[in-house]
This record gives structure tokens, C-alpha cells and sequence, in this order.
């Protein structure tokens, strides 16, 4: 076999699967359905519970198996920086950054990354966000979703789009990666 026709298959094998990831990620991350119901990821912090829409979670992974550091002179929230697969991104603990009590990071936590929308350059913000625990994926209706007002300070009402019934306060994370002060600079 020549290299050109074996560069060639690679090439195909490359496109073909490709394809297919990009078919299996737009099937799992369906925004809404038509009963208007929307797929979100539930994380806790302490005994609190938030979720972000499945469409800005680009994966998870457990805290303990990643090198990961701390980074000085930052921020309290800035947990550290991880390194996932030769990319560094920094972690942020959304508690630490929203006021709520510090927690330590323990043997169950992980690291979520997400992923906002690209903003008029074409580039989109990436980092992890710090879950105590497994997070897990359900699905809320729209209707259900309620006001923030009341159950968070004034300031961080921004970075959320509202209450479920069960308490998961739902994060606005758009809101929260294009926010300046978590530029750390």
C-alpha cells in the first residue's frame, strides 16, 4: 500500500468519525423538546444544588485523577488550574466566587468544563467549574422554572436564570463566563 492511499484511508477514518461524534454530541445536548422541557446537568456545593444547560457542559472528570495545581496570588474562588488532556484550564468554585460557604475539595469532587457561547471573534470561553459531587443529568420544564429572587443575594442573581421546584438553581453560564471579574489576570 502506498502512503498517499494509506494517508487517504486515514483521512476518511478521520472525517467518518468525525461525523459521527458530532452527530452523538448534537443528539445528547437537545436544548429543549417540544414540551418545553430543557436537559440540565445537577451539581451540588455543600448542601446546595445548581445546573447548567447540558449544551455548555463539555465533559466531567474526577478531581483526584487530573494533575491539577494551585495557582498563587489568585482570587479564593480560583481553585487552581487543571491539565486535561495537555490543555490547562483554570477551575473555579462557583461557591467561593457567589459568596457561599468555603468547602474543601475532597475525594469526590470533580471538575465540569464548560464551554460558552463564542463571542464576535469567534472565541468562546472554556473552564471547570468544581462540583463536590458526581454531577447527573435530568431534565426540567420551562414552566417550572422560577424566579431567583429571594433565594440569592442581589449580586448573583445575574448569574442565574432561576429556582426548580426541587431547589437546583439553574446557572446562567453565559452570564458567568463573560463576566470580567472572573478574569484573573
Amino acid at each position: 500500500m502506498s502512503d498517499s492511499s494509506q494517508t487517504s484511508r486515514q483521512s476518511q477514518t478521520q472525517r467518518l468519525l468525525k461525523k459521527r461524534a458530532q452527530e452523538l454530541a448534537r443528539s445528547l445536548r437537545v436544548q429543549g423538546d417540544p414540551e418545553g422541557s430543557l436537559n440540565i446537568v445537577t451539581f451540588t456545593l455543600g448542601r446546595e444544588r445548581f445546573g447548567l444547560e447540558l449544551k455548555h457542559l463539555k465533559e466531567v472528570q474526577p478531581l483526584g485523577v487530573l494533575n491539577w495545581s494551585l495557582v498563587p496570588c489568585t482570587p479564593e474562588f480560583v481553585v487552581g488550574v487543571v491539565n486535561i488532556r495537555g490543555r490547562l484550564y483554570s477551575v473555579m468554585d462557583l461557591a467561593g466566587f457567589l459568596g457561599l460557604r468555603k468547602r474543601q475539595v475532597g475525594p469526590d469532587s470533580h471538575v465540569l468544563l464548560v464551554k460558552g457561547q463564542e463571542n464576535g471573534k469567534g472565541a468562546a470561553m472554556e473552564m471547570g467549574l468544581i462540583s463536590d459531587t458526581l454531577p447527573v443529568i435530568s431534565r426540567i420544564k420551562l414552566e417550572e422554572l422560577q424566579d431567583a429572587q429571594g433565594t440569592v443575594s442581589e449580586g448573583a442573581r445575574k448569574y442565574f436564570k432561576g429556582v426548580t421546584s426541587t431547589m437546583t438553581t439553574l446557572l446562567d453560564i453565559q452570564a458567568l463566563l463573560s463576566d470580567p471579574a472572573i478574569i484573573v489576570e
